[in-house]
């Protein structure tokens, strides 16, 4: 691509736009080649103090790359090679909503998953869907790499209903590969670590050194060392995110949430006021500082681990949210999966995994059952269909629980489901 790489951000406006021109620019042109920036956002306020900051890093690092924003997604998609998609339906104030509302029926109230993370993808996927067949019909060969959450619902929906070369990303499960290869490297120097699961929802389920499988040696040494979440490793005999304490300490959760005073947007509201001051002021020209507070670190890596394994052909394995392909027993075929995959020109294969260990192949299962419905209903516009995804979730199952909880919500959002 002897022209440089064009890349444009789609929800440019976020609080993380200058962790990516932060990684762009810290690597040097032959590692990767951009060459244009363009900025795309319906907040206009906010993209311009993110297209201006992009500006000042860019020539303080002195680098030679264009930056050009503007709210005609189809003007700031011509000729790109990557889309980085990244916004937020409804803002902050939704999702205090999603967060608030599920509490008053003793359910965690989450952005990526149970009734908060049904919401936010009620709310999303028409958008996104709107994006993406843009995509196709503008820039068709372009890859698609999504953080707007919920992430590993998005990625099901615009597998299914387009054809963009999508791929859904999430700092999370890289960010368990990546501990776990440090934290044992005086045991395993050479290890290999395998996820499956869901987004959100991953395990890291098979470690191999030197070509053998030492799953069950590394899981003792975890426990041992406490490193992460060594309390479910030892009874999963798998290492997941931190979110499994959503339905592993459901109840504790619930209480801490109802204890505190604002909810996680109310806080993140407050954080990217800071972030946008430090953004807005003219000798500002590296990553505001106030965006540590912001949550999400290892974001701008893991996006640009993919352009180049990609752009290179590498055949890198990382982890991912693709279809699943048959890659994962007991899964169906076009569902979104987060799973290892080897990464190469054309894009993402996810690498066999068979049947899912039993210790979470059930709560893996259920989820999955709740993310497709949600799809489904998000697609249908069908109040019945979202009632079914929170019969399946975990954290709900409970018909007197579910329909009033699903109605307070469609009216509290506006959504108008039969």
């Amino acid at each position: 691509m002897s022209r440089g790489i064009t890349l444009c951000i789609v929800g440019a406006g976020s609080s993380y736009t200058p962790e990516l021109v932060e990684g762009i620019l810290a690597h040097t042109i032959d590692e990767l080649p951009v060459a244009a920036l363009r900025l795309h956002d319906i907040h206009t306020e906010r993209m311009d103090i993110t297209a201006s900051l992009a500006r000042r890093m860019i020539a303080h690092a002195g680098r030679d790359i264009s930056v050009d924003s503007g709210t005609d997604l189809e003007a700031m998609l011509e000729g790109a090679d990557f889309v980085i998609t990244q916004i937020r339906v409804g803002g902050m104030a939704a999702r205090a909503r999603d967060e608030r509302i599920p509490l008053k029926y003793g359910v965690i109230g989450q952005e990526t998953t149970g009734p908060g993370g049904m919401f936010k993808a009620l709310r999303t996927i028409p958008a996104m869907l709107e994006i993406c067949r843009t995509v196709e019909r503008v820039v068709p060969e372009a890859f698609v790499l999504n953080y707007t959450n919920p992430s590993g619902m998005v990625t099901e929906a615009m597998k299914k209903h387009t054809n963009a070369r999508f791929i859904g990303l999430c700092s999370g499960m890289p960010g368990i590969v990546r501990r776990l290869s440090e934290k044992l490297a005086d045991r395993f120097p050479d290890l290999k670590v395998y996820c499956v699961g869901l987004n959100h929802l991953g395990f890291a389920y098979r470690m191999v050194s030197g070509g053998k499988d030492v799953t069950e040696e590394a899981i003792r040494l975890v426990v041992d060392r406490k490193i992460g979440t060594a309390e479910f490793a030892r009874f999963l005999g798998a290492v997941p995110l931190s979110y499994l304490n959503n339905y592993f300490h459901h109840a504790k959760r619930v209480e801490k949430a109802l204890a505190g005073e604002k909810t996680r947007a109310e806080t993140i509201e407050q954080i990217e006021q800071e972030v946008f001051a430090q953004a807005a002021d003219p000798a500002t020209v590296t990553k505001p500082e106030a965006l540590a507070k912001r949550g999400g670190g290892g974001y701008s890596a893991v996006t640009f681990s993919f352009l180049k394994a990609i752009l290179n052909d590498t055949g890198a394995e990382l982890v991912c949210t693709v279809q699943n392909g048959g890659a994962v027993d007991g899964i169906e075929h076009d569902a979104g999966v987060e799973v290892t995959c080897r990464v190469g020109k054309d894009g993402p294969e996810p690498i066999p995994v068979g049947a899912m260990p039993l210790a979470f192949r059930g709560l893996v299962q259920a989820v999955k059952a709740y993310e497709t419905l949600t799809v489904e209903a998000a697609i249908h516009r069908e109040r019945g269909l979202v009632v079914q995804a929170l019969l399946t979730h975990p954290l709900v199952g409970d018909l007197d629980t579910a329909v009033p909880l699903v109605d307070e919500m469609l009216q509290a959002h506006g959504l108008d489901y039969r």
